[in-house]
């Protein structure tokens, strides 16, 4: 009972308490040791006991629809599940250790003999009141981003259907006007001595080598006051025509009719040139809205057993814009194990590796992602060509608002989120820098 008395008077919660109802208080007490991952507090469970931690760190999560959100770190001096008991009610999340604790366990009886004293009644109140407000917060926050990933789901959906509408639309819209083309030149009554081929084979040209193709072609035209020149030009080398394939082309034309003739061919040239465009364009925003869908798993439940280089190949195209000057290097195992984690998870911590080696080298460098089935476990490294973390920094580059970023330019929670999301998929983290760049290292149980 002395244990259980030094270690609450050396507590400021309890320092003060009268002699009388520290010996009560610690008549029904008993000290507790338990291991990282232990759970001492169940979501939903009876309310009989609260804790005071004397040693370590303790964990409190709610789970709401969608995932696990994480309320609290409570530590040495603070109290744990005394809420409950005050109002009698079940628990309203899980406690679960973090790392090696000691904790005093006070059931019931001797937390209602700790209520007739007014200090410790304010102490507790006090501790409720913040402890609520910053659930209500967290709380409030997760319902809108669920809220506003269900919207986001919707609207993905919403924008696919149309986006591959165009895409279909817009090879059949080809396919069309490709043979539309043949029959207004058969209504036009071309004829004559030359080959009026319309698709004339397209060449792969430099860059100075298509600028002086396309003065070619406009020179041509307007040697027979074609109307537009340098306008259509430039669509009608990147159809393939040159000025020799034109003369072939119109052989047999002359005046008006020949003229009228290369324009329209032109403005063809134009126009299915805007018709590929319409049709790439399409496609990209086909494959972005598969890309968002699948890196944000909107549609899923909180954990899935996923293979993890499908979400780093995701974020890497919604990354492409941080990623511009910088090499990047893939190299991963075939037949990656899958690994059972919250996917939306995991990509935001390849989002926030990614994101910070990003800006560790700046506009140029190389990103060496690699990936490596190993004793049961997926192994995720990601390595930047950076000047290096500096000494002094690595101890600290965990915690939550630490950043080197300029004001404004980082919140300092991005390798804290990292750290908390493996940590809670039981999976672990390491860092290895030198002046020649830092390379991160994931471990995930498979």
């Amino acid at each position: 009972m002395s244990t259980i008395a030094d270690a609450l008077r050396a507590l400021p919660y309890f320092a003060d308490l009268p002699d009388k109802l520290m010996l009560s208080v610690c008549a029904g007490s008993e000290t507790v040791d338990v291991d990282a991952g232990t759970v001492i507090i169940e979501e939903g469970s009876d309310s009989v006991e609260m804790y005071v931690v004397v040693e370590g760190e303790m964990e409190v999560t709610k789970h709401t629809p969608d995932t696990e959100v994480e309320l609290a770190r409570i530590g040495p001096g603070e109290v744990v599940g005394e809420m409950a008991l005050l109002d009698n009610s079940p628990r309203m999340a899980t406690v679960r250790a973090t790392e090696k604790s000691r904790l005093i366990r006070v059931p019931v009886e001797a937390f209602e003999d700790l209520l007739e004293d007014s200090r410790v009644v304010r102490r507790m109140f006090r501790t409720v009141t913040m402890r609520l407000r910053d659930i209500e917060e967290k709380i409030r926050h997760e319902e809108r981003m669920a809220a506003l990933g269900r919207m986001a789901a919707q609207l993905m959906h919403e924008l696919n259907n149309p986006a591959a509408a165009v895409a279909r639309s817009t090879q059949e819209l080809l396919r069309t006007y490709a043979e539309l083309g043949e029959e207004s030149r058969s209504l036009a009554g071309v004829s004559g001595d030359g080959d009026h081929q319309l698709t004339p084979p397209q060449q792969d040209l430099s860059t100075i080598e298509r600028a002086e193709s396309e003065e070619a072609v406009a020179n041509w035209l307007t040697s027979h006051e074609v109307a537009g020149a340098w306008d259509i030009a430039p669509s009608m080398v990147h159809a393939g025509w040159t000025p020799g394939q034109l003369d072939r082309a119109s052989a047999g034309l002359d005046g008006e009719r020949l003229a009228h003739f290369a324009r329209w061919v032109g403005l063809r040239a134009t126009a299915e040139q805007l018709i590929g465009e319409i049709s790439i364009g399409a496609g990209r925003i086909s494959e972005l809205v598969r890309v968002v869908k699948d890196y944000s798993y909107l549609d899923r439940g909180p954990l899935q057993e996923i293979d993890p280089t499908s979400g780093i190949r995701d974020t890497l195209i919604l990354l492409k814009h941080k990623l511009r000057g910088i090499d990047v290097e893939l190299d991963f195992d075939e037949d990656i194990a899958t690994v059972e984690v919250s996917g939306r998870d995991l990509n935001q911590v390849w989002t926030n590796l990614i994101d910070n080696a990003a800006d560790a080298m700046g506009e140029s460098g190389t990103l060496t992602i690699r990936a490596r089935n190993r004793d049961g476990a997926v192994v995720v490294s990601v390595t930047d060509t950076g000047p290096g973390i500096p000494e002094g920094i690595a101890a600290r580059m965990f915690d939550p608002f630490y950043t080197t970023k300029e004001p404004g330019k980082g919140t300092g929670l991005g390798l804290h989120t990292v750290h908390t999301i493996l940590k809670r998929a039981n999976a672990d983290i390491d860092v290895a820098s030198s002046t020649d760049g830092t390379t991160f290292t994931v471990t995930i149980p498979a």
